[in-house]
């Protein structure tokens, strides 16, 4: 059974009121918890149109489809299909320019380990140029933003 916020304010003792602030009306006046679902549902179908049409839109993409599939599939592996929570608490480009830049500091770091290994063969080679490709994406993805 899940527990919603008007059952929480009631086992913490009181009846949800209206917030006196009306841009506030969707938290409870007295606790703050949100009094409604605060979701936005998924259409995971659609996710993947438009995963493709931008894998297509993609520089450097051999196989736009597979790439489109594969990450498609990891995200819904890592996500699920259920809806997105607390909507209302959220500024989608500001958690999407906190991801870029953890995405530039993950590929960094890949990149000061690589070069720490002093290894000039292909591989290595291979390993600097695709960890410089996703870095150049995530500098236009943080200026897309």
């Amino acid at each position: 059974m899940t527990i919603t916020a008007y059952d929480e304010c009631l086992q913490s003792g009181h009846i949800p009121q209206d917030a006196a602030n009306p841009r506030l009306q969707h938290l409870c006046g007295r606790c703050g918890r949100i009094r409604e679902p605060d979701e936005m549902q998924r259409d995971v179908d659609q996710e993947r149109r438009w995963t493709a049409d931008a894998a297509a839109f993609a520089q450097y993409v051999a196989d736009a489809d597979r790439a489109a599939a594969a990450l498609s599939a990891f995200r819904e592996r890592r996500m699920g299909d259920g809806p997105w929570r607390d909507v209302s608490q959220r500024s989608w480009r500001t958690e999407a320019l906190e991801e870029v830049a953890d995405l530039s500091a993950y590929l960094l770091a890949a990149m000061t380990a690589l070069a720490q290994q002093n290894r000039e063969d292909e591989d290595a080679d291979r390993d600097r140029m695709l960890l410089f490709m996703a870095l150049s994406a995530s500098v236009t993805a943080f200026d897309a933003l």
